[in-house]
């Protein structure tokens, strides 16, 4: 995944995630550090129900708190105007991630799917070749009650 032109939310989403992971440089595996292929594991999207996946990968982020950044593929495609990333509240991410379609058009688990948490330091990845890693990086926020 490319880093496509300008959207005004690029800036603070890749700086959160260089001060979670330092030195990471974007929102591709490739360019997110902290992870080495022992991280990745097997995540089949191709022969379970969209449903299911989705239920995994919130399963994977029930860890992390606060706000959230968001980036999948609808990030990043022209035929979806490019819509950069998404914040989100995690206690809200299961509303966000079970409504994308109707909000978006596509599902979030189309495509590489990234998620950090700057409140907990925790960073799951999605690549849509079938595998997932959790990389636990720096907590950069708190949230004061």
């Amino acid at each position: 995944m490319d880093q496509p032109g300008p959207h005004p939310n690029w800036d603070i989403a890749i700086s959160l995630l260089s001060s979670v992971l330092p030195g990471s440089t974007g929102y591709a595996p490739d360019k997110i550090t902290g992870h080495t292929p022992a991280d990745w594991q097997p995540f089949d999207l191709e022969d379970r129900d969209m449903d299911d996946v989705e239920n995994d990968l919130l399963d994977h982020c029930s860890e992390m708190t606060g706000p959230l950044i968001v980036v999948n593929d609808t990030s990043f495609a022209a035929y979806t105007f490019r819509r950069g990333p998404y914040f989100v509240e995690a206690a809200k991410l299961r509303e966000f991630a079970k409504t994308f379609d109707e909000r978006v058009g596509s599902y979030l688990m189309d495509g590489h799917v990234i998620i950090v948490s700057p409140v907990t330091g925790i960073v799951v990845m999605v690549q849509d070749d079938g595998l997932i890693a959790t990389v636990r990086g720096r907590p950069i926020m708190q949230m004061l009650s």
